[in-house]
């Protein structure tokens, strides 16, 4: 676990957020090895510049985990059957993602050592900076767990700070703890940053908005992203296994009471590639790349975007999204397509190109590309969710229109930023199109619940196909057509969670093994997450 635990990412120190490359931005860490100060706010930066890879749509993320191995099993990418390997889930991809995030995790460890050495006048200055780190990490924590299930998280990325190596082998933990843990603290969270909000000390004040590259200080934002978060997890554990009390009762809290959440279109919590301004490591410049092999359409996103045959009109979000055949229409890559076909089709000259592809101006050559965290539109479905479930009190319908209206604001702005970069824009629907689509949409459909999963799928597409593949484990819908690969030597159909790498279960093997036993003997791919329907 050396490899993993130890504290690898050293100091940051302040940084000007204008123009700062990647390059200048490592130039500026402290070395571990030849300091022994460290500061609270450049230890928060750390642990935000450790997770830049899988916050950012970043060219390492896309092509290897989220297109490589996510998008296939959520069906946001479209993918051939090829036989054996249709399913295949790269282990050293998954170990990438795996040891990021406890890159993350030492990083934090290491900010929450310094903190507690403070005395009571410096931990009273440092305390946001610990808290605002804390949301971030939990933020990676669910995304490990919901991949792996249960991971190790409270014995784990001390061997910076302890050097005990003998004791640096971490037990793994729950998968329901550390979600309850989760929802609790996120919620301890909010009243910590609502009570410092305009409250903070000077100079803390002034560190604040430089050293966060996240929400640039803005506390008030870093408020919604808390209670943003907390609602995702929330409604996750909500319809089914052992924490549906534990999260109906946070959707309440949240809902009912009023908390801050993002509900206009300026409330995402998203960040900017490169906007002339706030560049900070040119993730955008390679994001072509992320999508060089998986540039196609998925047929079953296409399917929720072509509605004319239902509604009388597309999704308006359909051509922003993708761009037509050489035919003149939309066709994606389909489950349902026999292997030879799809070989056929993709062998095909540009002049008779078969499949749709992911829109180039709005995503794959967009330097000005919105990276989003959690975006408004995700929180009016979970709002919409929620009421229609009657976990809160709300208007469902309302919730799904603002969702979809939030949802196409946001496309349609990445395109915009990309065609104005070059002195022109696109044209785009009105709001009030947008809403009697919505509208229309919703009153057409048999199956609120359902509806509402798909726009939130949709919405999450090509662009966060994680939380799009736990949405379809979660509650099923969209329904999507997975075919049997019989040639395949592990996984014959679409797992039901990824494998722990190989570095984990060949560096902490007792608690591998361990937690191997506790799963029923093996490290079952089809094992189902405990909020899984």
């Amino acid at each position: 676990m050396k490899k993993i635990y130890t504290l690898i990412v050293g100091v940051a120190t302040f940084f000007s957020m204008n123009s700062c490359s990647d390059d200048e931005y490592t130039s500026k860490y402290d070395n571990p090895g030849q300091t022994s100060t460290a500061s609270c706010d450049k230890l928060m930066t750390g642990v935000f510049y450790a997770g830049k890879d899988y916050t950012y749509n970043a060219y390492w993320r896309m092509y290897t985990w989220d297109n490589g191995i996510i998008g296939k099993y959520a069906q946001t990418i479209g993918f051939t059957k090829s036989p054996g390997g249709m399913y295949t889930a790269s282990d050293s991809y998954a170990n990438n993602r795996w040891e990021n995030f406890y890159k993350i995790l030492a990083q934090f460890r290491a900010l929450q050592n310094v903190y507690e050495q403070g005395d009571e006048s410096k931990q009273e200055s440092d305390k946001i900076f610990l808290d605002l780190a804390e949301i971030f990490v939990y933020d990676h924590l669910s995304q490990i767990i919901d991949a792996f299930g249960d991971v190790p998280f409270s014995e784990a990325g001390y061997l910076g700070i302890t050097g005990d190596v003998a004791g640096s082998y971490p037990s793994y933990d729950k998968a329901t703890d550390l979600y309850t843990t989760m929802i609790q603290r996120l919620g301890a969270l909010y009243t910590e940053i609502n009570s410092l909000n305009g409250n903070l000390p000077p100079t803390t004040a002034s560190a604040l908005p430089a050293q966060d590259f996240i929400n640039k200080g803005d506390l008030t934002k870093w408020m919604k992203y808390c209670n943003n978060l907390r609602l995702r997890l929330a409604v996750r554990v909500a319809s089914q296994g052992s924490l549906t009390s534990v999260g109906q009762a946070a959707i309440a809290e949240i809902l009912n009471g009023g908390l801050p959440v993002s509900t206009t279109f300026d409330d995402n919590i998203s960040l900017v590639g490169d906007d002339g301004s706030t560049d900070q490591f040119n993730f955008s410049d390679a994001i072509r790349d992320g999508y060089k092999d998986h540039s196609r359409a998925n047929q079953a996103m296409l399917d929720i975007l072509l509605t004319e045959n239902t509604l009388g009109i597309n999704d308006y979000r359909l051509p922003i999204m993708y761009s037509k055949n050489a035919a003149g229409g939309y066709k994606g890559l389909s489950t349902h397509e026999e292997y030879a076909d799809q070989e056929n089709n993709l062998t095909l000259p540009e002049s008779k190109r078969a499949y749709s592809r992911i829109d180039s101006t709005t995503v794959i050559y967009n330097q000005y590309l919105r990276h989003p965290v959690i975006s408004t539109a995700e929180v009016d479905f979970l709002k919409a969710e929620a009421y229609q479930n009657s976990w809160a009190t709300g208007n469902a319908k309302q919730a799904f229109v603002n969702g979809v209206v939030n949802s196409t604001k946001y496309y349609f702005d990445c395109n915009d930023a990309s065609l104005s970069s070059a002195g022109f824009k696109g044209t785009e629907p009105t709001e009030s199109e947008v809403i009697a689509y919505a509208e229309a949409m919703w009153d057409n459909a048999s199956n609120k619940l359902e509806v509402i999963i798909q726009q939130k799928w949709l919405n999450f597409g090509f662009l966060q196909p994680s939380q799009a593949w736990n949405e379809v484990r979660r509650t099923g819908y969209p329904v999507l057509y997975f075919p049997n690969d019989p040639t395949a030597q592990v996984l014959t159909t679409v797992p039901s969670r990824i494998r722990y790498p190989s570095s984990e279960r060949n560096n902490n093997v007792t608690n591998y093994n361990a937690q191997v036993q506790a799963m029923g003997g093996t490290d079952d791919p089809y094992i189902k997450l405990f909020w899984a329907k």
